[in-house]
């Protein structure tokens, strides 16, 4: 019996430990670019449903979207400085109509060898309340990236701080199809970096 309760007491050891080293370790790097890569084919078939943003005759050349190589530099941890005022905002979006957001939090963290603050948004339609929008435009906007910025999904766990990834930044549906209204990135958002990570420009356009 006592070797019984030993034998069990190694296992459920074994078991956390094991446990301990996945939640520590997380990914590896080569995991990482694997699914990033996998997440890209899948946005690539998505763009030739019957829901994509892109034009008809757009379709029929359509050979993948473009990207910057991925690089883990791009994927940061960001203290955030919640804001008091959860007021909501209007932004402009590329229509012209007035978007409605709520200001979230700052984010900071260093980047390109700068100190960044860029503001993270609540949809007011969105309903999760942890998924936070990024608007952001950079130094490669209007030559490799986008003139009106890009996007990034930011979740938030209810920490002091979040994960920014810009080798997930994506371009706004109004980049493929200007029938969309896209809000654009606040002067808060413009940052004074290149950040060669993410969706590149997209060819036809």
């Amino acid at each position: 019996m006592k070797r019984s309760n030993l034998f069990i007491l190694l296992i459920v050891a074994i078991v956390a430990v094991t446990i301990f080293n996945f939640l520590t370790m997380g990914e590896s790097s080569e995991d990482y670019v694997e699914r990033i890569e996998q997440e890209r084919k899948d946005k690539n078939g998505f763009m030739l449903s019957s829901t994509s943003p892109l034009l008809d005759e757009d379709k029929q050349g359509f050979n993948g979207l473009n990207y910057f190589p991925i690089d883990e530099n791009y994927k940061v941890t960001a203290r955030i400085e919640k804001t008091s005022n959860k007021q909501p905002i209007f932004i402009e979006s590329t229509t012209g109509e007035q978007l409605k957001y709520i200001p979230f939090a700052l984010a900071k963290f260093e980047l390109g060898g700068k100190e960044q603050s860029l503001m993270l948004y609540q949809d007011w339609e969105e309903k999760d309340p942890n998924r936070l929008s990024l608007m952001f435009a950079d130094e490669t906007s209007a030559d490799e990236t986008y003139g009106g910025g890009r996007y990034l999904d930011v979740m938030y766990r209810n920490t002091n701080s979040v994960v920014i990834d810009f080798n997930n930044a994506y371009n706004p549906y109004c980049h493929f199809n200007p029938e969309y209204s896209c809000p654009i990135p606040p002067r808060q958002n413009i940052m004074d970096i290149p950040i060669r990570a993410g969706e590149k420009i997209y060819k036809n356009y």
